[in-house]
């Protein structure tokens, strides 16, 4: 019985169920696609470093090293299970040249430092796209993948390097898997070479580099370990990286991704709640005689709303199982960055219990919400079932006067807006709908214009300037530096530059435990950086740390901190608190030079005058001083550090925008069906009155664009206050060194393209749907 009345009120209703099921698919599929991207995100890189075990500690080193010394430091550690020495040959990307079916280029523009490996024994592997050990014979050559998608090499291409009296060509055949080298925020990656060629090149290569990693009991301990290391003495002429750095830059660009994407299905999920919820307050509309006349005959409530209930358990199954089936068709897609940068991976247990969890949580939701929304049922009388202009949404309300009476607007504009005025809660689903729209569509653009930005630098622990130049750490560091100087000083094109080096310091942390820090020191440093309390430095007496930097020393300004050189303690006070991504987040700005201590590093952020460009100038400056040193303009450097998040996001923005636009057409479509069922007797009426079809038309294109409007504004609005709240949140959760940004935002998509393009959805939808009125008579009605 039961079954037939479901069947026939499909077939009654169409439309309004179809839309319902679609809506119910569409949230679904993302709800699971959410949770599958996750636990793939974090199974994919689980996988790649139970294979390929990335050390827990990495000290980067140019220079000469003494084995024996770090062999018994290591062996010296109660939690060092294991370590090793791998040698990089250090290359420049002027020194790389590409040659294939394509025109051949260089790797000039690369940012990264380049180091050629050979396949280690055991440990810190590089690996195939099935997570196998690479093994190369001699003149093959393995490609990391970041590389791949950076320049679009295929396999068969030639890799030909060209370094003083070197010469080698290599083909190459597959592209490798670097578990800890696989983000341009890592600063370098590794190209492999089979170990005779490794052998012939290491004799004409003449800077080597070294991974000094060790493999601890705990890899939580590694903090502890590296300020040992670096009291010792040890050789630490580069930088040092954890296995949780090495962890948070592998997994950052999907992190993003899959933040954007929970974010955009608890919206969509919210809404479908709303959808539901009109959806069955429409058919209840619809059909409130026949319920007065289930009332009057003694049918009890538990089963009317069964009736209904039914119908809806049977939407939600199908919407939820198609949804899932769904998600898992389109999983690949979305999964494309996880495989390529991870390896290939099946369908772990815990993807298909997660995702099979959430589809059930979905489901229970929907019925659950559903049992509560028809309890309306059990309210309902049967005078009020059977009289007209009584029922669900109709009680009697008190207006006040006021807005009917203006003569300044004409009669349809007065009866809708007093409408939408006095009975603005029976068009919330439509405000709601618009503004989660415009959230889902705005907040993700903003956060990849931030991104893209060169603003962004600030974040980076630069000054916002147009030309970023960095000296390598190594033996050529002072040279390098010298000529640097040379070049800008004799530049005329230069409005300004400050420069800055790094040195390295102990202090202790909040435990009173040794503690190392790297503060970047020069007249101007920390000037130009978004600081989350306090400010820049100001005396040589005073010192701004990173926002990590502050966590870990429990640190804030006003604070002292101790810094110990050669043995003497020295008293800082805290400035301000500044947000830095590099370098892990750990590092410091001081404008005190301390001249007895080394350079680790050297840096300058120049200015040009106007009308330089800086793309030529960095161009010519390189040329000029030549390899060892890194010659970026600002928006190429933030480009080449995040450009793998902001491609990621970007077809996150896209794909985002297709689904508000099809969400708000078809819940414009439901909630459309919904007036014209609540409101046939008022357009009987106003018929009969003589108000023409276009008249009524003309009024619901009034309530709805006006509406929809509010809508915009109030999501434009919330984007700008919860956005980067929002955002913010997150962050503090990656714990990359940011806790706070400022969302930049695209004025023409955010004020005139999104708010245009919803609107008219809006009112082309609503004037189609309209056209329905014309059916809707006082006779007609008297005749029901």
């Amino acid at each position: 019985m039961n079954w037939i009345i479901i069947k026939n009120d499909f077939k009654r209703n169409k439309v309004i169920h179809a839309g319902l099921l679609l809506f119910i698919i569409f949230s679904a599929s993302l709800a699971v696609l959410s949770v599958m991207v996750a636990t793939q995100t974090l199974t994919g890189i689980s996988n790649l470093y139970r294979i390929a075990q990335p050390p827990h500690f990495l000290q980067m080193h140019k220079g000469e090293l003494d084995q024996g010394a770090i062999d018994a430091f290591m062996a010296g550690q109660e939690n060092v299970i294991d370590w090793q020495t791998v040698t990089m040959l250090n290359v420049y990307g002027d020194h790389l040249t590409i040659a294939g079916t394509r025109e051949a280029f260089t790797l000039a523009d690369l940012r990264l430092d380049i180091g050629l490996v050979r396949q280690n024994e055991t440990r810190d592997l590089l690996l195939d796209a099935a997570h196998e050990k690479v093994v190369l014979g001699e003149g093959e050559v393995g490609i990391p993948v970041l590389l791949r998608e950076m320049y679009g090499i295929e396999i068969g291409d030639r890799l030909m390097l060209s370094n003083g009296d070197v010469m080698q060509e290599l083909v190459i055949v597959t592209f490798v898997l670097d578990s800890q080298m696989n983000s341009p925020m890592t600063s370098s990656t590794r190209i492999l070479l089979s170990d005779h060629d490794f052998e012939t090149l290491s004799m004409g290569v003449s800077e080597h580099e070294y991974l000094i990693e060790a493999y601890l009991n705990d890899p939580k301990e590694a903090s502890g370990l590296k300020t040992a290391y670096e009291n010792a003495g040890l050789p630490q002429n580069g930088p040092t990286i954890t296995y949780a750095m090495i962890f948070v830059l592998s997994a950052l660009t999907d992190l993003v991704t899959v933040f954007v994407m929970l974010l955009v299905s608890l919206l969509l999920i919210m809404v479908a709640f709303i959808c539901i919820r009109f959806t069955i307050l429409a058919t209840l509309e619809e059909e409130i005689v026949e319920i007065g006349i289930m009332k009057a005959i003694g049918l009890s409530f538990k089963d009317q709303r069964n009736l209904y209930l039914h119908k809806y358990r049977l939407l939600a199954v199908a919407g939820v199982l198609a949804g899932y089936g769904f998600a898992f068709s389109i999983s690949g897609f979305f999964t494309r960055h996880i495989s390529t940068t991870f390896g290939k991976t099946t369908l772990s247990v815990s993807v298909i219990t997660l995702s099979l969890a959430t589809a059930c949580l979905l489901y229970l939701l929907i019925v659950l919400y559903a049992k509560k929304i028809l309890k309306r049922i059990r309210r309902l009388t049967v005078v009020e079932a059977l009289v007209s202009g009584k029922g669900f949404g109709k009680e009697k309300r008190f207006e006040k006067q006021g807005l009917h009476r203006s003569r300044k607007l004409s009669v349809n504009w007065l009866l809708a807006l007093r409408e939408v005025y006095h009975h603005f809660r029976d068009w919330t689903i439509l405000f709601a709908v618009v503004m989660t729209a415009v959230l889902m569509m705005l907040i993700p653009t903003h956060l990849m214009n931030t991104f893209e930005s060169p603003a962004f630098i600030t974040y980076m622990g630069s000054s916002l300037k147009d030309i970023l130049i960095e000296v390598e750490s190594g033996e050529h560091l002072e040279t390098g530096y010298t000529k640097v100087r040379e070049v800008l000083d004799g530049d005329p094109a230069i409005a300004s530059y400050d420069a800055f080096r790094r040195v390295r310091v102990q202090t202790i942390d909040g435990d009173h435990q040794p503690f190392n820090i790297d503060i970047d020191v020069g007249p101007h440093a920390g000037s130009g950086l978004q600081y989350l309390t306090g400010q820049q430095p100001e005396t040589a007496y005073e010192i701004a740390l990173s926002y990590l930097n502050a966590n870990e020393m429990r640190k804030a300004p006003g604070d002292t901190v101790i810094i110990f050189l050669h043995g003497e303690a020295r008293e800082f006070i805290v400035s301000g608190v500044y947000q830095d991504v590099t370098s892990g987040g750990f590092t410091a700005k001081s404008t005190d030079v301390f001249p007895e201590l080394a350079s680790t590093k050297y840096a300058f952020s120049v200015s040009l005058k106007d009308g330089v460009h800086p793309e030529s100038k960095a161009d010519e400056w390189s040329a000029i001083i030549g390899t060892g040193v890194k010659v970026d303009p600002m928006d190429q450097y933030i480009s080449q550090t995040l450009g793998g998040v902001v491609s990621q996001l970007r077809l996150m923005v896209i794909a985002i925008a297709i689904m508000s636009i099809c969400l708000v057409m078809l819940l414009t479509a439901l909630f459309m069906k919904l007036r014209l069922a609540k409101d046939v007797w008022e357009i009987a009426i106003f018929k009969a009155v003589g108000f023409s079809e276009k008249d009524i038309q003309k009024q619901y294109l009034i309530k709805m664009g006006g509406v929809a409007l509010l809508g915009i504004v109030t999501g434009i609005m919330l984007t700008h206050v919860l956005g980067s709240r929002i955002i913010n949140g997150a962050l503090r959760v990656a714990g990359i060194g940011i806790r706070q940004v400022e969302l930049i935002a695209n004025p023409l998509v955010t004020y005139l393209m999104c708010p245009l393009l919803l609107l008219a959805l809006v009112l082309v939808v609503t004037g189609i749907s309209a056209g329905s009125a014309k059916r809707h008579s006082i006779i007609s009605m008297m005749t029901q």
